[in-house]
């Protein structure tokens, strides 16, 4: 029992020694106690997000609408009817100008050739069903007599075709003049054609 005791005060002393601190109190270590790990200071560069705008590529899409439109040409002597596409609405004017600028690739190929001199310009208005084709001088007059029959031709078949277009007068500087009507006979000044008036030169293939 007595060396009991002596090692238990041995054991209270020494930890008496080793400097534990009393009645479990904290003890602050001054600055050059502490370690540098923990007095480093960590820096953090903030991050900035910009946002990026997207728009998906706008695509406009109009449709192009067309006419389907009887044009009349000349083959052998003869008025014979094509067809063409212009962009819709087809206007008189819109068709005339059409049938002056002359025949496409494939019309050509098809052995057909226009009585129209290049270079004619015209212009149409229509009234109560007639079509008032206004042009300047020389107009057709220097063209060959069958040439000027199968010319008036090729404007009044395409004309008449046209909806809401029933008779056709020729107009020359402002002033109203005699066409000839498919047998050769001329019109008096200022009378309308019709499409009938020519069914002498029309030819009958299709």
């Amino acid at each position: 029992m007595r060396f009991v005791r002596l090692v238990v005060l041995a054991s209270v002393t020494l930890l008496t020694g080793c400097g534990l601190p009393n009645e479990g109190r904290f003890t602050p270590l001054s600055s050059d106690q502490v370690p540098d790990a923990l007095t480093a200071t960590s820096t953090t560069t903030p991050t900035t997000s910009v946002p990026v705008e997207t728009e998906a590529p706008s695509t406009t899409v109009t449709d192009v609408l067309y006419d389907l439109v009887e044009f009349y040409f000349v083959s052998a002597n003869r008025v014979v009817r094509s067809e063409r596409l212009i962009v819709s609405p087809a206007t008189p004017t819109q068709v005339v100008e059409t049938l002056l600028r002359g025949l496409d690739s494939a019309a050509q190929t098809a052995g057909l050739r226009s009585a129209l001199p290049r270079g004619t310009n015209a212009t149409v208005e229509v009234r109560r069903g007639i079509a008032r084709v206004s042009a300047v001088a020389p107009f057709l007059s220097e063209l060959e007599p069958l040439d000027q029959r199968l010319a008036i031709a090729q404007l009044v078949l395409t004309l008449t075709r046209r909806p809401g277009i029933g008779q056709v007068i020729f107009v020359v500087d402002g002033v109203e003049i005699s066409v000839p009507r498919g047998g050769g006979d001329l019109t008096v000044a200022g009378a309308p054609v019709t499409y009938d008036d020519y069914l002498a030169v029309l030819s009958t293939r299709d």
